[in-house]
């Protein structure tokens, strides 16, 4: 009799085991996995998360679809990862953008906050913004630095400048310029980098605050010019251009950066697994040099590194959307 419970008790130890292997990640990815990302086919951040997710179907052996979600400032691809499955089978792509939304989005219940609802796994790249003006307009005013810049803008009250979507850290940045200048400058919107991006090329705006990120061409064709950067300090993929700290505007800078989260309750080993892969993944140099070419810093590091950057981010833009009443378009 105990004979036949101890073999009943293994048989069902032996049935448990692959459930118990696929809760600690050992058994995980068994099919693709999917990559919401919250812009359209084609802008610079869908153009990267396709290099990574090229590059991370070998490492787990299944392909990784990316799937495009615009909308709704971001809150659509939010909601869709936030609401999915916690089993490591889909992922999202955020923009920082999203990190400021709920302080300038009109609160309601399909806001997202995704400093609480989604897990980090993380932060794979950041890209440089710039004070950018249009190259002809620049010619034509002779606008070489930011000190040209003001002595123009100065003769026209009102001079229109965009930082995409109101919000957004680049509109942050533009009105904190705006604020530190004394220069009076009106705000014009534009749903999303591209949008914003053509109307400077096109001479709709003359001056926005943009990321190097899918644009650099522009800068090397002479159609944009860059006139600072908002870093800290120099950088070396523009080492010409001064940061704003430099020129005396402090408060004026800041980061584009993108991280990778999952639905919480995603299994520890999975985002060990998914954040060991990518890092892994940013260190080659293939994908470096990539990055590179596409005008994105790699990043990488642990969860926690991302759990960081969201919350300095959060305590930032919550005071700052305040102080300079920012709400979204």
């Amino acid at each position: 009799m105990h004979c036949l419970r101890r073999l009943a008790l293994a048989a069902a130890a032996a049935c448990l085991l692959p459930w118990a292997a696929h809760a600690q990640g050992e058994a995980w990815p068994t099919r693709p996995l999917t990559l919401i990302v919250s812009s359209g086919a084609g802008a610079g951040v869908d153009t990267f998360a396709r290099v990574l997710a090229e590059r991370l179907q070998p490492r787990l052996g299944q392909n990784v679809i990316v799937e495009n979600r615009p909308g709704a400032s971001g809150m659509i691809a939010a909601r869709q990862a936030a609401r999915s499955a916690p089993d490591g089978y889909t992922l999202f792509l955020m923009p920082n953008t999203l990190v400021i939304a709920p302080y300038v989005l009109a609160q309601n219940a399909a806001t997202v906050s995704v400093t609480k609802e989604l897990a980090p796994v993380v932060m794979p790249v950041s890209t440089m913004m710039v004070m950018a003006v249009n190259g002809k307009f620049a010619d034509s005013h002779g606008i070489k630095t930011v000190k040209d810049f003001i002595a123009v803008a100065k003769k026209e009250p009102g001079f229109p400048y965009s930082g995409g979507d109101n919000g957004s850290p680049m509109n942050v940045m533009g009105e904190q310029f705006h604020k530190e200048s004394g220069l009076e400058l009106t705000s014009v919107p534009y749903g999303g980098v591209a949008k914003m991006v053509t109307a400077l090329l096109g001479g709709q705006v003359n001056m926005a605050w943009m990321p190097t990120s899918g644009n650099t061409q522009y800068f090397r064709d002479g159609m944009l010019r860059a006139l600072a950067t908002s870093s800290p300090r120099r950088a070396p993929q523009m080492p010409d251009v001064p940061a704003m700290a430099e020129l005396g505007y402090r408060d004026v800078q800041a980061t584009a950066w993108f991280g990778i989260l999952a639905p919480l309750g995603t299994p520890a080993p999975v985002i060990a697994r998914l954040n060991q892969d990518i890092n892994a993944v940013l260190k080659d140099p293939a994908m470096r040099a990539r990055l590179d070419q596409l005008g994105y810093e790699p990043e990488g590091g642990p969860p926690e590194a991302l759990t960081r950057q969201m919350r300095e981010d959060d305590e930032r833009y919550r005071r700052l959307t305040a102080e300079l009443k920012i709400r979204a378009n």
